[in-house]
């Protein structure tokens, strides 16, 4: 090697492995194979690949131990790979200026440009072939031919993170095992044991200086962990476990007395990937505390923050806005209101999923506003099958496309303090990648420039599970690391009580007659529920979009009281399709439990009715004496049929009227007075045969 090849670090060959195993030190544990794995790497510059399971730090060992070199940000290039990865990507897009002549790449935008002296690519081998083949011809003859221009690699070092077995990926991959050759280099990165003492030396590390509470704090969190930790099931990574000393640490700030409790460590259930867990994780969080009461007083010695905090509102105001706000409005928000006030506090990402018409997105956005946001300080963006990096960037700057691809990023969410993504799980890998990457290096290179990502808490939203698109993809379980704190959010039942809380706090001001419907409404839809099959439960959104409708369509007819017809447009509410063929019978039947007095209401309105059939068959009779013989024939045929048909109504209401059981003196007296309607009508209707 040329002498001047040695020297393309700061620091001095001689002191690598001191500087590296130094640094790692300082923030890791079980990392002294790793920083002498990267020290060989640098040494005599050759290119290494660390895999294991994901939250090991892989990456963020790789960043440390480079900058402790000396290497400046701009010198390392990081890129993450998965099943979207392209080549286009690869080599930096299409060079726009040069597309009318011949198809050549923007290499300064790739880990090819000159600056650049060590290369990280993230997830390597979840990439397809397309894009693994060509890589490892570039490797391997260290240039690219752009077109006709070759394009040396000036990065001395590739460090390839993956939390996958390479030796599996390699069996049925010629394009992996061919890229592994080029890795000279190769380490499992896991820790040889998960126990409470490991734990605990990690805490050491990233809360140096902390007070006498904050170890003991410290301590005892390393013995729930740790007992938490099931060997082929569950184990607890570094980073879930740094994640949950942070929201175990913040409950004291949160409740305002700086003390810990038992309640406290509750917390770590919204830590991601603790969702693995069923919901006996609370009693399996307090089967590892001790018996006695927990009081811990903490200092801010152990936090990594102060009260200022980099949102508008100052931390010590956080909570209470937050429970104030949705507490209001929304029923079964407890979680929500902690998992919140833990991501606004921190602050950091959370990911909020569940069934559809829960309210998620309007409840951040109430939280938000309360915590003194506009709307237009908000960023909302929806995900979906359609989504791409050119809608995620803002769209390309039109100014500059002949000359580079570049993107106005004033109209990403880039700007903004907090931002709302709806649906993201629903997005290709083509999207969901590049973002990972941004939310993990927190910039955005923008053709050459650098964009800052100054949002400090990311909310995504959605209605499908991450568990079970986390197993299929890739790209989304990198993406869901990004999120320190997720929780499932849907209600715990849905009974007739819960619905009605609902209605009474959209209506807090209702009148008897309005709670009345609200009571009854409640009911049915809680009915429903348990005729339907498992799986689906009236959302709250169905649930107020029905009553609505049911309320409208009282005034609509300007009755004065409500019949079942009104209950029945709860058919055209979104996800009611299914229950077109029986809603009647089941909404009558739920009725007769818990609703008598729409049944009696509806029939008087059907008695009324009936009077005034048989008003229309005496018009019939009426009409026919002034026409010929056959004419008149064929209108009293009709009036008769219509009679017969009014006779069997008549019937089977009063049959209807008699099978009503009621107990309570106010329906008892209604009953009566309904049922000497009905008679009435009847007799008026036999007077008339």
């Amino acid at each position: 090697m040329a002498a001047n090849e040695w020297a393309w670090l700061p620091t001095p060959r001689k002191d690598i492995l001191p500087t590296i195993q130094a640094a790692l030190r300082k923030r890791f544990v079980f990392c002294d194979v790793i920083a002498d794995l990267l020290s060989a790497a640098c040494y005599e510059p050759c290119n290494v690949l660390l895999w294991g399971p994901g939250g090991h730090g892989k990456s963020e060992m790789a960043v440390t131990a480079l900058r402790a070199l000396g290497l400046r940000d701009e010198e390392i290039f990081i890129q993450s790979f998965g099943e979207g990865m392209s080549e286009d990507r690869l080599w930096g897009g299409p060079d726009m200026a040069s597309l009318d002549t011949c198809v050549r790449y923007d290499t300064t935008r790739s880990f090819l440009a000159p600056q650049y002296k060590v290369v990280i690519f993230e997830e390597l081998f979840d990439a397809p072939a397309q894009a693994l083949l060509p890589l490892k011809d570039v490797l391997t003859r260290r240039a690219f031919m752009n077109g006709t221009e070759r394009v040396e690699m000036s990065a001395k070092v590739v460090i390839a993170c993956t939390n996958k077995d390479p030796r599996e990926f390699a069996e049925g991959s010629d394009a992996v095992q061919a890229l592994m050759e080029r890795f000279l280099l190769q380490k499992e990165v896991r820790w040889p044991g998960y126990e409470a003492k490991h734990y605990r030396e990690l805490f050491a590390k990233v809360r140096r200086g902390s007070s006498m509470g904050g170890k003991q704090l410290q301590t005892m969190l390393s013995k729930v962990i740790a007992g938490l930790n099931e060997e082929k099931t569950f184990i607890m990574s570094p980073r879930m476990a740094i994640q949950s000393l942070e929201v175990v640490s913040n409950a004291a700030k949160i409740h305002g007395d700086m003390t810990i409790t038992a309640e406290a460590f509750q917390s770590i259930r919204f830590v991601q990937g603790m969702q693995s867990y069923t919901a006996d994780l609370a009693r399996r969080i307090e089967r590892q505390l001790p018996d006695e009461k927990i009081s811990i007083r903490l200092t801010e010695a152990d936090f990594t923050h102060h009260d200022d905090g980099p949102l508008k509102t100052p931390r010590n105001q956080i909570p209470a806005l937050i429970s104030e706000s949705l507490s209001s409005r929304f029923i079964h928000c407890d979680e929500i209101v902690q998992v919140l006030t833990h991501a606004f506090f921190q602050p950091c990402n959370v990911l909020l999923w569940g069934p559809g018409g829960h309210g998620k997105s309007d409840m951040v956005m109430t939280a938000l506003k309360k915590l003194g946001y506009l709307e237009n300080e908000i960023f909302l963006q929806s995900f979906g099958e359609g989504m791409t990096e050119d809608r995620l960037w803002g769209g390309p700057n039109i100014a500059k496309l002949d000359e580079c691809l570049e993107y106005d990023t004033d109209r990403s969410f880039l700007p903004f303090e907090v931002v709302i993504l709806e649906e993201i799980l629903d997005a290709s890998s083509q999207a969901l990648l590049p973002l990972k990457d941004v939310l993990t290096r927190r910039v955005f290179m923008n053709g050459n420039k650098s964009v800052p990502m100054r949002s400090q808490a990311i909310v995504a939203c959605t209605n499908k599970d991450p568990r079970q698109f986390a197993k299929d993809s890739d790209a989304v379980k990198a993406l869901l690391e990004r999120f320190p704190l997720q929780l499932e959010v849907r209600w715990p039942s849905y009974d007739q009580a819960d619905y009605e809380a609902l209605f009474s706090k959209t209506n807090p001001d209702a009148g008897p007659d309005r709670r009345k419907l609200n009571r009854i409404y409640a009911h049915v839809i809680a009915n429903l529920n348990d005729d339907r099959d498992s799986g689906f439960q009236i959302s709250p959104r169905i649930a107020l979009g029905g009553l609505r409708l049911a309320a409208n369509s009282v005034g609509r007819h300007q009755r004065k009281k409500m019949i079942v017809d009104d209950i029945l447009t709860i058919r055209n509410v979104q996800g009611m399709e299914s229950y077109k063929k029986d809603v009647e019978s089941l909404i009558r039947a739920a009725l007769r439990e818990g609703g008598v007095e729409v049944l009696l209401s509806d029939i008087d309105e059907r008695a009324r009715q009936l009077r005034g059939k048989m008003q229309d068959i005496n018009l019939k009779f009426t009409s026919a004496k002034d026409l010929d013989d056959e004419a008149r024939g064929d209108v009293n045929d009709e009036a008769i049929s219509d009679m017969v048909d009014l006779m069997s109504t008549m019937d089977a209401l009063k049959h209807e009227l008699f099978s009503i059981e009621v107990s309570d003196p106010m329906l008892i007296k209604w009953k009566k007075r309904s049922e000497a309607a009905v008679d009435e009508v009847a007799a008026e209707i036999e007077a008339g045969r």
